[in-house]
């Protein structure tokens, strides 16, 4: 699955930016590493522990993501994409008001002390209670925004502590929504998106786990196991030596692309981080296929809200006229309206090959406004 040639700088970028004290990436090209198989899509199964080499590392942005080899029997192997869900990196992930924060082994300290007070279970209750009320996802960062002072980050020891904990939530989120993501579309798996081959974690943990943490889920790094497209990002379509020379066929890759975000739509699932550079087009068939699922979110959780509303409002306000009942369809539609992932494929890709190349594309989209219409006024029930 290869990306941007700008994401494979941004490791070298980031750990040189990072100060002597922040931990050294453990993945590295050439390293071996061992993985517990959680859950097994592939027949014959995959290896029980899994061993593997790396071969490269693509880009650690929310996530250290790597092309690894996994061994067999004597002389055979598996290629795959290898996504691990570790809240120690990510130039993206932590991410505090425009400044990357390095992990270090002292906010590790910290971390494992919080842990040890048994603190975990009550600041986890505590964020889930602060997003249900504001109705949003709080960012980790904002554990280290300091209130009264309104420019500087707090630094004090429980204020790490908590950060490096809600840092282990969004990974754990993100584990969740991949793997939720891909068995929603097993039916798209081998087409528009990569195959899933399984839900993995670290066998070996990290020396800096002390052994009486080893067993605490607070310090397992869970990871999946993808197809690995052997081909190059659809942001890279104008200058890359493996995409066609024919603008025509642009068209049609985009075109493709385009097409699989509105099916995705369409299966319940609603991607936050859609964009061209998360589509690997395969060098030999010219398919697009979207990856990333990590940041999404899905049509019955979306609806559940407006369903919860319904029931709770038993009938209040009849025959006033005010308002109109909620639709839990056309709320999801709304969504997938403003979301536009469609479109943050295409008009991106379009107005880039128009720049770059001088050429304009025709690419056409999905009347989601009428479906939505169609939807909340109950005109039509067929949302293609």
């Amino acid at each position: 699955m290869s990306p941007p040639n700008a994401f494979v700088s941004n490791i070298t970028a980031a750990m040189a930016s990072n100060d002597s004290t922040s931990t050294h990436l453990p993945y590295q090209k050439g390293d071996l590493i061992q993985l517990e198989v959680l859950k097994n899509y592939l027949d014959p199964p995959l290896p029980q522990p899994c061993r593997a080499s790396i071969v490269r590392v693509f880009t650690v942005t929310m996530s250290p993501v790597m092309d690894i080899i996994i061994w067999r029997k004597p002389g055979t192997h598996i290629r795959a994409v290898l996504k691990l869900y570790d809240r120690r990196f990510g130039t993206d992930l932590r991410d505090c008001y425009n400044k990357h924060r390095p992990h270090t082994p002292a906010g590790e300290a910290a971390f494992q002390s919080f842990v040890r007070q048994r603190k975990m279970q009550a600041f986890l209750r505590e964020l889930e209670e602060e997003e249900e009320a504001e109705n949003l996802m709080l960012r980790p960062s904002r554990q280290l925004y300091d209130e009264e002072d309104g420019q500087n980050l707090k630094n004090d020891t429980e204020s790490i502590a908590k950060y490096e904990a809600a840092l282990w939530r969004e990974c754990n989120t993100y584990f969740d929504n991949e793997t939720e993501a891909y068995d929603r579309l097993r039916e798209v798996q081998g087409k528009s998106i990569p195959q899933i081959y399984g839900h993995v974690r670290l066998l070996v943990p990290s020396p800096d786990v002390p052994p009486d943490l080893r067993q605490s889920p607070y310090f397992e790094v869970k990871g999946v196991l993808l197809q690995w497209i052997n081909g190059y990002n659809l942001t890279d379509l104008p200058v890359s030596p493996m995409a066609p020379s024919d603008t025509d066929e642009w068209a049609e890759i985009i075109q493709t692309a385009v097409d699989a975000a509105h099916d995705i739509n369409k299966r319940g699932v609603i991607m936050a981080d859609c964009q061209p550079r998360n589509v690997v087009v395969d060098r030999r068939s010219q398919v697009p296929f979207l990856i990333d699922f990590a940041q999404c979110d899905f049509k019955d959780r979306i609806m559940e809200p407006c369903r919860r509303w319904r029931e709770e409002d038993d009938g209040e306000g009849e025959g006033e006229g005010e308002g109109e009942e909620p639709n839990p369809e056309a709320e999801y539609w709304e969504l997938v309206l403003s979301t536009d992932n469609p479109g943050a494929i295409g008009a991106v890709m379009r107005m880039k090959v128009l720049r770059n190349k001088g050429t304009e594309l025709d690419i056409k989209y999905p009347d989601r406004e009428k479906i939505y219409q169609d939807i909340k006024h109950g005109t039509n029930a067929d949302n293609e």
